[in-house]
C-alpha cells in the first residue's frame, strides 16, 4: 500500500537521531566521566603520585650557575686526625652614648666545626729519610703537626637569638643587610684556640702519623720503621 503524498512517515535517519539521546544521555556522560577520574587516581595511588591541590603551594627554581674551576693546588699535607668541636660565641656591637635600644645588635649562635692534625710531607729534604745499608731500617724525621683551618659545619650550626635596636630593625625593613661573617670568624678562632689549648688533637696526629708510615714502609720490607717529630728533638 502506497503512502499518500503530504504523510510522514519516520524514515531509518529520524530513527536513529532519536535513539541518540538515549544513548549518550548526560547521565551517561558523567558516569563515564567519574569512571575515568577514579581510574586515573587509582593509577596515581599505585605509582606514588600525589598531586597537590594548593593553589599556593611554594617552590624552589634553581637558576644558579654551575661551578667554575678557577685554579688547582696540590696538596701535600696528610690529614692525620680530626677534633670536632661546639661552641657558643655570644657577639654584641654597640654604638657609644646611644641606648642598645635604639641602636645595637647582639647574636647568640653556635657553631660545630672540625679543626684537622695535619703534616705537611711537601718539604722534606733527602736528610729527614735515613736508611740501613741493608735496608731494613729506616728512620724518618717529619715536622710537627700543625692545625688547619677550621671547617664550620653548616647544617648543624645555628642563630639561637638575635636582638636589634629599633634603629637596626628599620634599617633591616629598609634593605639593610645584616652579615654573619664575623659571627663564623670568631667560632673558628674558637675552636683554634681550643684544639691548640687542649693538645689531643696534635698528639693523636702524630700517633696516626707514625702508625700509618709503620704500615706503608712495613709492607715495603722494612722491620724497624723510626718516626720523629721535630718538637721531640728539642
Amino acid at each position: 500500500m502506497n503512502d499518500e503524498p503530504g504523510t510522514d512517515r519516520p524514515t531509518r535517519s529520524n530513527r536513529t537521531l532519536r535513539s541518540l539521546p538515549s544513548r549518550f544521555s548526560p547521565l551517561r556522560l558523567i558516569a563515564t566521566i567519574l569512571l575515568a577520574v577514579l581510574v586515573v587516581g587509582l593509577i596515581a595511588v599505585v605509582a606514588g603520585w600525589r598531586p597537590s591541590l594548593n593553589p599556593f603551594k611554594e617552590r624552589t627554581i634553581d637558576r644558579s650557575s654551575p661551578a667554575v674551576l678557577r685554579s688547582l693546588e696540590d696538596l701535600s699535607a696528610y690529614h692525620a686526625a680530626g677534633a670536632h668541636f661546639e661552641v657558643v660565641v655570644d657577639l654584641e656591637d654597640d654604638t657609644k652614648w646611644i641606648p642598645a635600644a635604639l641602636k645595637g645588635e647582639r647574636t647568640l649562635f653556635v657553631g660545630v666545626g672540625t679543626v684537622d692534625s695535619t703534616v705537611d710531607f711537601g718539604h722534606l729534604d733527602a736528610d729527614a729519610v735515613t736508611v740501613s745499608p741493608d735496608r731494613r731500617s729506616v728512620t724518618i724525621e717529619l715536622p710537627n703537626p700543625t692545625l688547619s683551618t677550621p671547617v664550620l659545619d653548616l647544617e648543624h650550626s645555628y642563630v639561637v637569638a638575635r636582638q636589634r635596636g629599633a634603629l637596626d630593625r628599620v634599617g633591616g625593613l629598609l634593605g639593610g643587610v645584616s652579615s654573619d661573617k664575623a659571627l663564623y670568624q670568631k667560632a673558628s678562632s674558637k675552636m683554634t684556640d681550643a684544639a691548640r689549648t687542649d693538645g689531643q688533637v696534635t698528639e693523636l696526629g702524630k700517633k696516626n702519623t707514625t702508625a700509618m708510615l709503620r704500615g706503608l714502609l712495613g709492607a715495603l720490607g722494612f722491620t724497624d720503621v723510626r718516626v720523629t717529630y721535630a718538637a721531640d728533638r728539642r
